[in-house]
């Protein structure tokens, strides 16, 4: 299985093969992750992860793009980023985008409210809001999970989550 980690930063994926734009980071590939295309070959990856590192990114539609070129067919694409009701999603000032269960659903043929923002298209297999302990213990990231649409409209300010992990699977 070949798998590159986007954005590895001092945390690489075992295994994998690291880009990262930080000559300091623990990348195999020094990369700026804004710059098209990332120096890789077409259906190339099984696996492609991308740990926090997404809301940091210019366009990520292009990114999404590119990670779809540069991944197989049926290719596994692991997504971590801060959930948008997050305080770590405003405290860090490098953070571009933020991010809803619903934010991928842009690139999934059967639920994009606008198929024309980009012809590359994923399967959602798992999204996941994940919270700190208080939230596991109290149940909310039980109902986040159970019913993500109203955990977002009525109580992600007051029950904050901490991030959502995807999982996708390109398909071509």
């Amino acid at each position: 299985m070949k798998i590159v980690h986007l954005g590895c930063g001092m945390k690489k994926h075992e295994g994998a093969i690291g880009v990262d734009k930080e000559h300091a980071s623990y990348a195999d590939v020094i990369h700026d992750l804004d710059k098209f295309p990332y120096p890789f070959c077409d259906s190339e990856f099984d696996l492609v992860i991308c740990d926090n590192i997404l809301e940091h990114l210019d366009d990520i539609i292009k990114v999404m793009e590119e990670i779809h070129r540069i991944a197989k067919n049926n290719a596994r694409v692991a997504i971590t980023v801060p959930h948008f009701s997050s305080d770590d999603s405003f405290t860090d000032i490098t953070h571009k985008h933020f991010f809803s269960r619903r934010s991928f659903d842009f690139f999934t043929p059967d639920k994009s409210p606008f198929p024309f923002y980009s012809s590359k298209k994923f399967k959602i297999s798992k999204a996941k809001i994940t919270f700190g302990r208080l939230g596991r213990f109290s149940g909310m990231q039980f109902l986040a999970n159970r019913w993500p649409s109203f955990y977002e409209r009525h109580l992600a300010f007051i029950c904050r989550a901490h991030s959502i992990c995807f999982e996708l699977e390109v398909t071509k």
